[in-house]
């Protein structure tokens, strides 16, 4: 008899188990139709051109796949809209702004802060996701402080080509004699350090963020200057007559920002929130 019972609890057992199964078969593919269902089938493509080399911001990881605080933002935005279907393609920094001239993207995603150039070229976004500092950093052991650009009249400065930085500097040139010699350099992270410590260059203009992180991971001690140079917001950038899909963009952006997910994004990926 007991053995009767056990064999009958066996086959019970079993029948229970395919049951379960063919009911999670059946929740998992109602799930995945659910899911199909509110993906719109008519959704505009929009590819997306972004570095790979500027961590935390944008970057490739070790399995090569694009990561960062501006990447998952735009993840958060896609979400938002339904009539959009966000893909990427991560290029050379150099690369990202001429891809959308030439039409081969329609956003450009790379920490972007206004400046008049591109402004006359590009239609910004008006929803800043992002903002940061400009300063004067030098390493410790010059025993050098800089405070302004007058001060560095005469002394030799890193800048990335195409950059931010750049246009602070040529701005600055164009109006003092070429005053200041700009050293044009892609170095970021230890070569930049070893730039300053070594002679290459008398100085660097960074935000407070990259001379923190660079104090941590590189254990040196590069001082930055009391007050910035120049605080702006960051953007992403369109080409002109694109509208629709910057109106979009910002929309997405304001709903994260009053949501506070804009603000967590940043802690995560950041360490702090920079949004404000």
């Amino acid at each position: 008899m007991k053995k009767l019972l056990k064999s009958g609890f066996v086959k019970f057992g079993l029948l229970s188990l395919a049951a379960t199964a063919v009911l999670a078969a059946c929740g998992s593919a109602e799930a995945t139709e659910e899911a199909a269902a509110t993906t719109n089938p008519d959704a505009e493509t929009v590819i997306v051109g972004t570095g790979n080399a500027y961590q935390p911001f944008v970057y490739l990881d070790k399995n090569e796949d694009l990561q960062g605080y501006d990447i998952e933002v735009l993840k958060a935005v896609d979400e938002k809209l339904d009539q959009y279907n966000f893909e990427y393609e991560s290029m050379d920094f150099k690369n990202v702004l001429t891809s959308l001239s030439a039409g081969k993207v329609r956003l450009a995603a790379h920490n972007f802060a206004y400046n008049d150039e591109r402004g006359a070229k590009y239609l910004y976004g008006e929803e800043a996701y992002n903002t940061y500092a400009h300063h004067i950093v030098v390493d410790e052991s010059t025993g050098q402080v800089y405070q302004s650009l007058d001060d560095l009249q005469g002394k030799k400065v890193f800048a990335a080509p195409a950059s931010e930085v750049a246009y602070i500097l040529e701005t600055y040139n164009a109006e003092n004699n070429d005053a200041i010699e700009i050293v044009y350099s892609e170095a970021s992270g230890e070569l930049l350090v070893q730039g300053l410590q070594n002679g290459t260059a008398d100085a660097a203009i960074l935000t407070k963020f990259d001379t923190n992180k660079y104090n941590e991971q590189f254990n040196v001690n590069l001082q930055a200057s009391d007050e910035a140079l120049k605080t702006a917001g960051i953007f992403y950038i369109f080409n002109k007559g694109d509208e629709e899909l910057q109106t979009a963009v910002d929309g997405a952006i304001k709903e994260l920002r009053d949501e506070g997910t804009l603000s967590d994004l940043s802690i995560e990926f950041l360490g702090d929130d920079y949004t404000k």
